[in-house]
């Protein structure tokens, strides 16, 4: 009888505990996939804002090596541009290409972690995140506010999708 009542006693914490750790994934928005379908947006992981710190400053000190390394070996960039690099390869020849043509740098000022939890049971960590990046063409210093959605996946970048406007004129 001490036994049931000592495994009834178990159970219920551990229900309890697992219904409570439910209940915290806080809902902050929704994200419809292909197929039309409604997936929860949750608080995410804000770990990955330390990987995406590194990442920038990568990109700032010009080290390819580090960002080849960062990258997933399949990739996906998608720039704001409408361009579309698939690989570690690629993302890397742009770059150079980039750092040669403008020597751009960038500027973190915000960044939100949140995760897409899948119908399938799947979660996915993505980090939106606004930057500046500054870029002189002609001589001429061009600053670009970009807002930026990186899919992580094991403490790499999967995906890149990066979204900006040029800073008016004032």
């Amino acid at each position: 009888m001490k036994k049931s009542l000592a495994f009834t006693i178990c159970f219920l914490v551990l229900v309890s505990c697992q219904n409570n750790a439910i209940k915290s994934s806080t809902v902050i928005g929704y994200e419809f996939n292909e197929e039309g379908e409604k997936l929860n947006v949750i608080a995410g992981d804000v770990s990955i804002t330390d990987i995406y710190l590194e990442f920038i400053k990568a990109h700032n000190d010009r080290n390819l090596d580090k960002i080849f390394q960062m990258d997933m070996d399949e990739v996906v960039i998608k720039a704001a541009n409408g361009s579309v690099f698939k690989g570690r390869e690629a993302h890397r020849e742009a770059l150079e290409g980039w750092f040669n043509a403008s020597s751009p740098t960038w500027k973190v000022n915000w960044m939100i972690a949140n995760t897409v939890q899948d119908g399938d049971g799947k979660n996915q960590s993505w980090l939106t995140t606004g930057v500046d990046v500054v870029e002189t063409v002609d001589g001429n210093r061009i600053t670009t506010h970009t807002v930026v959605d990186v899919n992580f996946i094991d403490g790499k970048v999967n995906e890149l999708n990066a979204y900006d406007r040029q800073s008016g004129k004032e």
